[in-house]
């Protein structure tokens, strides 16, 4: 893994990193998101409360409806 050494000076632009935040660019995209272990966010409260089996699950059985559908009806509600 890359590590970058954060000065004084970054430090203090980063409000002593002791919450989560999220690094953009200068548009304002998201570059990503950073979890200080100040924040007391451990890996494992990271982790779905769901299964990736569940999900399978899920995603077999899946019954929806096409997306153009649902957006027809909704137009004819307006």
């Amino acid at each position: 893994m890359n590590q970058v050494v954060v000065n004084a000076e970054m430090l203090a632009k980063l409000h002593g990193l002791n919450a989560p935040l999220d690094f953009c660019n200068e548009q304002g995209q998201v570059l990503g998101h950073f979890v200080p272990y100040s924040a007391g966010i451990t890996p494992a409260d990271l982790e779905p409360a769901i299964s990736l089996d569940e999900l399978r699950r899920r995603a077999e059985n899946f019954q929806g409806r096409p997306l153009d559908d649902l957006l027809g009806e909704w137009e004819k509600r307006k």
